[in-house]
């Protein structure tokens, strides 16, 4: 099964070391979830999620303000690599950093972030509102962001960037903001990311020692896909003992297997009974295709299974 590589980009920082391992990700029909009727083994690109698929939070107010994750205040996503913020309010969580005034974890300015409606991402760092004009969720309730994520990167810029690079560096950013903020809402995992624009890449990778790759292929340029790679970067399929939890296809730690079950009970046709997984991947949930986000509720799953697994594995 073939393989993207995902690496993430630094705003001004450029990293030197040398890749211990990268998950590449690109589909084939012989993936494992193709075989039998899921996501093929990594961010397969393609079509864009359909009508419903959820809209991270976009930044607001104060979005270009800038302010690192230490630092504090209401900015917004730092020029200078913060990845936490997405606008005035944030979403890294504690008192005086980006998150805002009373410091809750959110991911909307005051609880005003509404996926597919108007986003405001300033004031008091309140509650995320997930309902919105043709929100993902399409419910009417607010939901305070559960986890207590902190996920930073750097996205490596050249001194005089041309104009495809400085159009990759901004998708990028895009879509690592976007990422992070479910990451940073739905998990409380901290990791701080080197992220860079490398042509050569086939379609993105990431790696356990934190570096993130996009290659020259903007249908990679997306917050799915960022979503997956940051997966590896925290230890899907790449912590070293992964392959002790593989039999027979299946990922086989109780903490996935019990939170897999959790998801299902809410859904009237599950996607699989089990955690799949192979060497690098795993599924329902992993996204290792673009197109398996249908709605906010997947990018939601995938952070949950995320987080199991990474129990499993003594993470």
């Amino acid at each position: 099964m073939r393989r993207h590589s995902f690496i993430s980009f630094s705003v001004s920082v450029s990293f030197t070391g040398l890749l211990l391992f990268s998950a590449a990700c690109s589909s084939s029909t012989d993936d494992p979830q193709a075989a039998t009727g899921g996501m093929t083994g990594q961010e397969a690109g393609g079509a864009s999620a359909s009508a419903g698929s959820a809209q991270v939070p976009s930044a607001g107010a104060g979005a270009s303000a800038g302010r690192t994750s230490s630092e504090g205040g209401s900015g917004g996503s730092a020029s200078n690599g913060a990845s936490g913020a997405l606008g005035g309010g944030g979403v890294a969580a504690g008192a005086g950093s980006v998150s805002g005034g009373g410091g809750a974890h959110a991911v909307g300015g005051g609880g005003a972030s509404a996926m597919g409606g108007q986003s405001a991402m300033g004031g008091s760092g309140g509650a995320r509102a997930t309902a919105g004009n043709g929100g993902a969720s399409g419910g009417a309730a607010s939901t305070a962001c559960p986890g207590a994520g902190h996920i930073t990167y750097t996205l490596a810029k050249s001194a005089s960037p041309t104009a495809t690079e400085q159009a990759a560096y901004d998708k990028i950013k895009t879509a690592m903001d976007k990422a992070i903020s479910y990451y940073d809402c739905y998990t409380s995992i901290t990791k701080s990311l080197n992220v860079s624009y490398v042509p050569s890449v086939a379609t993105a990778d990431g790696n356990a020692n934190g570096s993130m790759r996009f290659g020259m292929d903007t249908t990679y340029m997306d917050y799915r896909t960022a979503m997956h790679e940051i997966g590896h970067t925290v230890g899907i399929g790449q912590a070293s003992n992964w392959g002790s939890f593989l039999a027979n296809g299946l990922f086989t730690g109780s903490h996935a297997a019990a939170q897999l079950k959790a998801i299902n009970a809410k859904l009237s046709t599950p996607l699989y009974p089990d955690v799949h997984a192979d060497t690098q991947h795993f599924w329902p949930y992993g996204i290792n295709q673009q197109s398996e986000v249908k709605s906010e509720a997947d990018l939601i799953a995938h952070c949950q299974m995320v987080v199991a697994i990474r129990q499993d594995l003594g993470l």
